[in-house]
């Protein structure tokens, strides 16, 4: 059986709770066990274990693309390595950025993005024994960015999505499109931003709501199995 580590913020916890995806395990045959990390609350979990605090630095402190590509630098030292180390103990790594790295201001900040993607990519050529699982960030709501900030939002999940990110290059790395389950297709109202039924009912948050993970978790779940079957 494959070992699992989700890394996610806030949207990625909502998604674990609300979505039910340790229950969904339960109930279905699959070939991996999950643990998962909240980069916000330094909490580690597992299906085996109680929660408990990691104690180690996360590169970066955040989840943005950015720090993910510190965190897997062939050349990391010090506090990073160690993170790394850890990481590297799962045979599947998954990881989500939070929906603030979907604020793309500029294609120069889309482009360095994609260089940080590639970074990742680069590390994990070196280390074929491991899969990697990209997750695309998730829509924010459409009077919380721009039609502009959206539209790259799209573009980067698009990218990371086909082969363009070169998934057929590197076979050890899949691509979890949850962006596209969230957001308003082109040529709609507000396209590229969070559909309104999976909105909360508070104007300025744009996490999505339980019934987004509900509908997105079973999708998750067999993702996850189907990769570790590969």
């Amino acid at each position: 059986m494959k070992s699992v580590l989700f890394i996610h913020r806030s949207v990625g916890r909502n998604l674990l709770a609300d979505g039910g995806v340790y229950r969904l395990m339960a109930e279905t045959s699959r070939g991996f066990l999950l643990s998962d990390y909240d980069q916000n609350t330094d909490t580690l979990r597992s299906e085996s274990e109680p929660p408990r605090k990691l104690g180690l630095k996360f590169p970066g402190g955040d989840t943005k693309p950015a720090d993910y590509a510190a965190l897997f630098d062939a050349e990391a030292e010090g506090e990073a390595k160690a993170f790394q180390d850890f990481v590297m103990g799962y045979d599947i790594i998954a990881i989500k950025s939070c929906y603030t790295a979907s604020n793309i201001k500029s294609d120069e900040e889309l482009e360095a993005i994609k260089n940080q993607y590639h970074v990742i990519a680069e590390f994990f050529v070196l280390h074929p024994e491991k899969l990697l699982v990209v997750l695309t960030t998730p829509p924010l709501r459409h009077f919380r960015t721009t039609p502009d900030a959206a539209l790259r939002a799209r573009q980067i999940a698009t990218w990371l999505a086909t082969e363009r990110f070169a998934p057929n290059v590197e076979p050890n790395i899949g691509v979890f499109n949850f962006f596209d389950l969230l957001a308003n297709p082109d040529g709609t109202t507000n396209p590229h931003t969070l559909y309104a039924k999976y909105c909360r009912l508070w104007p300025f948050d744009s996490h999505p709501n339980a019934a987004a993970s509900r509908a997105v978790a079973p999708l998750f779940v067999e993702f996850l199995a189907a990769q570790a079957a590969d």
